[in-house]
């Protein structure tokens, strides 16, 4: 009785040490899960209300430029500067105000503009007295009455904006702007917005609610309640402190709120009100997850201590025996003392393997599929891939859809280092993924392949031509109107999983088409495009960018004009030649601001007729427009130069796609991109652990082929064609790479 009591003490004492060890792992791991969580929830807040107030403020800084660019119409110089009211004047400001609401009406304003001493309000719209248009905006005239008796940091840049409880149109939010001449009566500008123009709520967060506030709420998003008088009360405070830098982040009761003040109205705040993330919540979360871990962990360490216990215990089991026998007993044999040692290790040795499995899991885990699909497309549109490892992994990776009848369209974004300053870098990846799968066409399945920061390969799977042109239509148009980036889309031919290489090339030579007025390129429009001949020597390209990237006008001047002469000087220079050469003219001056840092669309927007001018121009005409576009480019490349950043490795296979039917080698490539030899080589090992001769062969290779099956070349032919100047140095590499020489491939194609 008193050993099994001695045991059941022993076992006891066990499973609290393992209940407590228990106890106190789980608490660990559901507060790191909380501090992670509420990290992660803050961070996404301040994101949040970052993009949507800068976004906010571009609006109302567009309706500011405006308002200032109304202030110097000479009908309103003519309105402010008479005594009395002259309709004529008024009639005359009216008509100068609706021309330049044309180009902002769609941005959601709508401006009036009056001096209160006539009681006349004059819009795009018509004319008001001040009284019916205070009633048709929903505001209380106790606005305007506040904005002439206030004063100081609330009437900032004497800009007033109407809270939310002078309005009874929750629609619209109000701005009076009052400009003050000492010699005249004030001139106020009733700026109206719409309410969702302003904040579309692109990322809006059910957890929280977002406020426009100055002294008192002007507009509530999200959800339609009120901001906490309490947070209002203290924004006001340490407003009137001007302590405007603490206030980024205040926490009060159950709420955390994020204050971002306004870069255009010094007194406007954006004012994110969001729940603090609490530990209840996160539990009730992953409780579940963690459930059978826990259990499991609990279970194993119950069955661990009664194995510790058996084991502590026989040593005393042992002793008591012992001494119940009698004294002088001969000790345990060494065998039973082994065994207990071998009971020891084999625990110790079991706690280890778990171990190692758990760090196997994990690195499975961080491995995730999605790296393996996106390395094993990369292998095979790079050519490194051959067919056994691309039938090894189709259905390991789940993409036996992708085995037959491809298209590739290939997205070109220039503007993302400018947009790099305003906003953070959007992910390109994740926003055509949405597109695409919002459409509701046709199609089997596709796969989005980022090659650089600027370049992206979207491979579908099973979908017809139109619906592909459609796709490539739309992607274009919303990335273009929503995020301003200048993009271009190349859509290849049909092609097999093993024929991706040559998909590639196709694309990178529709590449060099790329005009403004066709953002989709086809390959069928690149193939009439080829058919018109004009005289333009790429050499001529390249020099030109570089004279305008050095900075050298003269030079620039003499080789375009060299140039323009060689083609109009023909004789039979038809309209359609003299539209192909005004493309590829344009390409290069686009390829001139690209290679300075900025885009085509930037351009026109600064410049918006010139283009049109350019495009349109007679024969007579066209070398002065030329000319004229050409300073144009020349001035707007060197006022402000920024590099893009791009990834090196991606640009150098595309490079070496480009240029490896010449007689490429390492050091041209070196020369190329300012790198070393040796670093050129271990980039290209590292990325696709291939050497840079056999992905220059494999390439040749795969072009001889392609070459030979159509059945129109000679076997010196195709080597002088894919760049081996030696007949017998291109049947080496062919036959070590296919297994056969060049002639007895042909051969054994004609058994076929």
């Amino acid at each position: 009785m008193v050993k099994k009591r001695f045991l059941y003490r022993m076992l006891t004492l066990f499973i609290v040490i393992v209940l407590l060890y228990s106890v106190i792992t789980s608490s660990i791991i559901f507060y790191k899960s909380y501090q992670m969580v509420d990290a992660q929830n803050n961070h996404s807040n301040k994101l949040y209300i970052e993009q949507n107030s800068n976004y906010a403020d571009f609006k109302l800084r567009t309706a500011m430029e405006f308002v200032y660019k109304i202030s110097t119409l000479q009908g309103l110089i003519d309105y402010r500067y008479s005594t009395d009211t002259n309709y004529q004047y008024i009639a005359k400001l009216y008509n100068e105000l609706n021309d330049q609401m044309q180009g902002f009406g769609q941005l959601g304003f709508t401006f009036g503009i009056t001096k209160l001493a006539d009681d006349l309000v004059i819009t795009a719209g018509g004319t008001y007295n001040i009284k019916n248009y205070l009633n048709e905006l929903g505001i209380d005239a106790e606005a305007l009455n506040r904005l002439q008796q206030m004063e100081g940091p609330f009437l900032a840049s004497n800009t007033y904006v109407v809270p939310e409880s002078l309005s009874r149109k929750p629609g619209n939010i109000v701005m009076i702007h009052q400009m003050v001449n000492s010699n005249l009566e004030p001139l106020y500008f009733f700026i109206v917005i719409d309410r969702v123009s302003l904040l579309p709520g692109i990322a809006d967060n059910p957890k929280g609610n977002f406020y426009l506030h100055t002294n008192e709420t002007i507009s509530s998003y999200i959800y339609d309640k009120a901001l906490d008088s309490d947070i209002s009360a203290r924004i006001n405070t340490f407003y009137n402190q001007e302590s405007q830098e603490n206030m980024n982040h205040l926490r009060m009761g159950s709420t955390i709120n994020y204050i971002h003040p306004s870069k255009v109205i010094p007194n406007l705040n954006y004012v994110y009100s969001s729940t603090v993330t609490s530990f209840g919540a996160i539990f009730a979360q992953i409780w579940k997850a963690a459930l059978f871990p826990s259990v499991l962990l609990l279970l194993l360490g119950i069955v661990m201590a009664y194995m510790a216990t058996r084991s502590s215990y026989k040593p005393i089991r042992q002793l008591l025996h012992f001494l119940d026998e009698q004294k002088g007993k001969a000790a345990p044999a060494p065998k039973e003392q082994s065994k207990q040692i071998h009971e020891l290790d084999y625990i110790k040795s079991s706690i280890e393997q778990m171990y190692s499995i758990n760090h196997a899991l994990q690195d499975q885990l961080d491995y995730s599929i999605v790296h393996l699909r996106e390395d094993f497309f990369r292998k095979v549109i790079y050519g490194i891939a051959n067919d056994e490892f691309i039938q090894e992994n189709l259905s390991g990776l789940q993409l036996e859809r992708f085995g037959e009848d491809l298209n590739i369209v290939l997205l070109e974004c220039e503007g993302i280092g400018a947009l790099d300053k305003t906003v953070p870098a959007p992910n390109l990846t994740l926003i055509f993924n949405t597109l695409i799968r919002n459409m509701r066409y046709e199609y089997g399945d596709f796969f989005t392949l980022p090659l650089d920061k600027t370049k992206y390969c979207i491979i579908f799977a099973r979908i017809s031509p139109e619906c592909l042109k459609q796709i490539a239509d739309t992607v274009v148009h919303t990335i273009e109107s929503e995020l301003s980036l200048d993009i271009t889309a190349c859509i290849s031919s049909t092609y097999q999983l093993g024929e991706l290489t040559s998909a590639l090339q196709e694309l990178l030579r529709m590449s060099n088409y790329q005009y403004a007025t066709h953002k989709v390129l086809t390959p069928q429009y690149v193939r009439d495009l080829e058919e018109v001949v004009c005289y333009y020597p790429i050499e001529t390209e390249t020099c030109l960018i570089n004279y305008v990237n050095s900075n050298e006008l003269g030079r620039a001047y003499d080789l375009l004009r060299n140039l323009l002469d060689q083609n109009l000087n023909q004789s039979t220079l038809s309209s359609v030649t003299l539209s192909n050469l005004k493309h590829s003219i344009l390409t290069t001056f686009k390829r001139c601001l690209n290679t300075s840092g900025t885009t085509l669309n930037q351009f026109v927007r600064e410049y918006p007729d010139i283009l049109n001018e350019f495009m349109e121009a007679p024969v007579s005409k066209f070398m002065e427009r030329t000319f004229a576009l050409f300073e144009l480019v020349f001035n707007y490349c060197n006022k402000d130069k920024f590099c893009l950043e791009s990834s090196t490795a991606s640009q150098i296979f595309i490079y070496i796609h480009k240029n490896f039917d010449k007689d490429l080698s390492l050091t041209e490539i070196a020369n190329e991109f300012n790198l070393s030899e040796s670093y050129v080589s271990k980039l290209l090992k590292n990325s696709l652990d291939i050497n840079f001769k056999q992905y220059v062969n494999t390439l040749k290779v795969k072009r001889a082929k392609e070459l030979l099956n159509q059945g129109n070349y000679k076997v010196h032919e195709v080597a002088t064609i894919v760049g081996c100047n030696n007949t017998n140095t291109f049947i080496r590499i062919f036959k070590q790479y296919i297994g056969v020489s060049p002639g007895e491939y042909v051969k054994n194609l004609s058994h076929l």
